[in-house]
Parts: structure tokens; sequence; C-alpha cells
């Protein structure tokens, strides 16, 4: 009879495959960015009885920690982790530019509130990299993530203006990031 161990050392400082080094990057976009919709929620519906200035510093605080626990994941992974990260940088990359993009519409026409935007433009997002994961190789499950995060889209967009919309935000990044970075890091996607 044969007995089979788990050892935690060797199973922590083996090499994670792509996807499991990608999961990685998403249980941690998904939960950040989540927990920083879950965040203005919260101040802009009065739940959480802080001053709204408060808000200015949710997103340099979320992207900060987002690029610091990637460049530690990246660090702690060999090849795939590198190449995981460099998706994840551009992903960054391409909402910093984004939110930008809308700043400056934003001052140009004097109208801030075009900045509540950046919420379906980054579920968008999501769901446009899910669509493309999933043309290059990937599975059928990746196809029903990109098309849940791309109706989300249309839900979130429809709240654009209320607090509800960062409430939205945060299911769909729970349900566009989180759960499926779960399941690619504990290798239970196929």
């Amino acid at each position: 009879m044969t007995a089979t161990t788990f050892d935690p050392v060797a199973a922590f400082q083996a090499q994670p495959t792509l996807a499991v080094a990608a999961g990685r990057n998403l249980i941690a976009a998904g939960s950040i960015f989540g927990a920083a919709n879950l965040f203005q929620w919260g101040v802009m519906s009065g739940v959480l009885p802080l001053h709204p200035v408060l808000l200015s510093l949710t997103w340099p605080v979320a992207v900060a920690a987002f690029i610091i626990i990637v460049r530690r994941l990246r660090s702690a992974g060999g090849d795939p982790a590198c190449r995981a990260a460099s998706w994840s940088r551009w992903a960054i990359q391409f909402q910093i530019v984004a939110a930008a993009s809308l700043a400056v519409a934003s001052g140009v026409t004097q109208n801030w509130a075009l900045m509540m935007w950046m919420s379906p433009v980054g579920l968008a997002f999501y769901g446009v990299a899910w669509a493309v994961a999933a043309l290059r190789g990937g599975s059928g499950w990746m196809v029903a993530v990109a098309a849940g995060a791309l109706c989300g889209t249309i839900g979130v967009a429809s709240l654009v203006g209320t607090p509800t919309q960062y409430l939205a935000y945060a299911y769909g990044l729970v349900c566009a990031a989180l759960i499926p970075g779960l399941m690619l890091a504990l290798g239970r996607a196929r």
C-alpha cells in the first residue's frame, strides 16, 4: 500500500503553472478592488460615517496595494508568475489610462460625474480580457465569465451616479476576477 503525503514547503517552493499564477493575480485584483468599491459604496451611501474626502485616497491606495502584491507574486513564482505579472501590469495601465482619459474629459467639460463611468469601463475590460482568454484556447467557462462581465457592465452602467453602482461593481469583480481567480489558483478550472 502506498501513501501520499503533502509537503507544504515543497508545494510553496514549486513554480506555479501560468494558470495558477494568473489566478493569484486575479484573486488580488478581485479582493483589493472589490474592497475599494465596497468602501466607495459605504461612504457614498452613508453606511460608513466618514467624510467623502477620504474617497480621494481609495484608488491610489488600492492600485499601490495591487502593484505591491503582484510584484511579490512575480518574484515568488518564476517565469509563469512573470508572464502573469506582465499581463496584470498591462491591465492596470489600461485602467489608469482609462481613468486619466475620463479625468481629462471631466476637466474639459467641467462635468466630474464622468469619472463615475470608470466602473462600467473596468468591468467591460474584464469581459473583453476573458473573451480573449477564451479565444486563445481557454475553456467554455471563460466564455461564460466574459458574457457575465459584459452583461454586468450594462447593469453597472444603468446605476452610474448612484452609490449602488459601487456595490454592483464590487459584485462584478467578485464574479469576474475573484471567483475565477480562485478556480485557476486552486487548479479547479478546466
